[in-house]
């Protein structure tokens, strides 16, 4: 009896210590997640991955000098919620002047930015502009900052919803700026091409981010309420071209697995994404009438924004559709009284490549500098600037090529209308069949 009335005290005993081993172990394990999260808030970089034209986002310290590849669905960004879609941007500019003094560093570092397209060139533009004495980058790598969209996302998501103020805005990306330009990398050179470097007063930067084109409105409009001066350019390649480049820049020929979607399947999906958002409709080629009076009305333009939504950071067919985006764009412009001509560029990709020193003296000039010349400048006008790898490649088919070519005439029209310059008129309207340059620009 008294050896059964030990043998339950005993377990008893036991018991209650494994409920207050549990207990403190829990209360020990969220104490250290909250530790680390708040050192994360502090220390967070986001650093993109240089090889990708929209970047891959991942988190590492101040001093880790490489950022490890992440995979490019975008599952690490936060997307917009149904409502946050629906809702208007504000521009909240109360207290803050929507001109800066031409020596202040948001003023300097928000100078010019490169919005696309993808695959289209901004590479090569993105190098070929850093030769000039004058121009620095504003981020790392390819140039890709994200700020307009994956930083100020996180922005609105903090902020609940509310209208972030214009100079709140501008204080977080000087915080982004200031921070990037820890990176070990930036520090090789003692700041010497760091444009928050105070000896870099005299000098302006830009950055690329060829996403910012294709999605959407708010992008724009987060954009010209912070930087109203900004100069805004753009570089766009043959739709069909550009489209066959994104396939082999996502499924590259060496990475290709038996599960890897076939040029055919790539193309057909992000087609079917587009009629289902209502962006094509099935009858609005049947004839020009249908054609113009689809284009440009809400109906269209609230159907783009479903759709980039859903597309990410893909859309191998609807990132062509130039005349939307563009028109989004311009439609921003409008709202803020900042002159098209006088500060949007429209470069074309084929144009550039076969005559880059002309691109270079364009785009300079269009940034307000004079063009100089710099030992390297020839260098980098000749170095074909992250090409993409068509080794291995079938190619493309004559049904395929007719079928883009079908549905982009419509929309490459409107887009030659809307640019109104000679140079475009019809500049890529070939109805026979050709094969796709495979050593074009990427």
């Amino acid at each position: 009896m008294a050896h059964g009335s030990r043998l339950i005290i005993l377990l008893l005993v036991l018991f209650i210590y494994a409920i207050l081993s549990t207990s403190l172990l829990t209360k020990f394990l969220l104490n250290e997640s909250n530790n680390v999260n708040v050192a994360l808030s502090k220390n967070e970089v986001l650093v993109f991955d240089e090889e990708s034209d929209d970047g891959k986002a991942t988190s590492t310290n101040d001093d880790t000098e490489e950022a490890e590849e992440t995979t490019d669905d975008d599952s690490t960004i936060t997307r917009e919620s149904p409502e946050e879609m629906k809702a208007p941007f504000i521009c909240n500019d109360e207290g803050a002047p929507d001109v800066l003094p031409s020596d202040d560093l948001v003023r300097r570092s928000l100078h010019g930015v490169i919005i696309g397209t993808q695959k289209g060139g901004t590479q090569a533009l993105h190098n070929i502009l850093l030769t000039h004495p004058e121009i620095l980058t504003s981020s790392t790598g390819h140039g890709e900052l994200h700020f307009f969209n994956r930083m100020y996302q996180k922005m609105v998501r903090s902020n609940r919803g509310h209208v972030i103020p214009r100079q709140q805005t501008r204080n977080a990306f000087l915080k982004a700026l200031k921070t990037r330009n820890n990176a070990k990398r930036l520090r090789k050179n003692r700041g010497k091409n760091d444009i928050t470097n105070p000896n870099n007063k005299h000098r302006v930067s830009i950055h690329s981010a060829p996403i910012y084109m294709f999605q959407g409105r708010k992008v724009p409009a987060r954009m010209l309420c912070t930087a109203p001066w900004i100069k805004v350019i753009a570089i766009l390649r043959n739709p069909i071209d550009r489209a066959y480049s994104h396939y082999h820049f996502v499924y590259p020929e060496k990475r290709k697995t038996e599960k890897t979607p076939s040029f055919h399947q790539f193309i057909m999906d992000d087609i079917s994404l587009l009629k289902r958002m209502g962006v094509l409709r099935n009858n609005q080629n049947n004839t020009t009438t249908e054609f113009d009076k689809y284009s440009g009305s809400s109906a269209e333009y609230t159907a783009w924004e479903q759709y980039v939504t859903i597309a990410k950071g893909g859309g191998p067919v609807g990132r062509g559709l130039y005349s939307i985006q563009l028109e989004i764009w311009m439609d921003e412009f409008k709202k803020y009284n900042k002159s098209i001509e006088d500060d949007m560029l429209i470069l074309q990709s084929e144009s550039s490549k076969e005559y880059p020193q002309d691109s270079y003296h364009q785009t300079v000039q269009f940034l307000g500098l004079e063009p100089r010349t710099v030992q390297k400048h020839k260098h980098v006008l000749g170095k074909n600037h992250h090409a993409t790898d068509y080794s291995g490649s079938d190619g493309m088919t004559e049904s395929m090529y007719n079928m883009l070519y079908d549905l982009y005439a419509p929309y490459n029209r409107r887009l030659y209308n809307l640019l109104g310059k000679k140079e475009w008129d019809g500049v890529w309207d070939d109805s026979s069949m050709k094969i796709v340059n495979v050593t074009g620009i990427a």
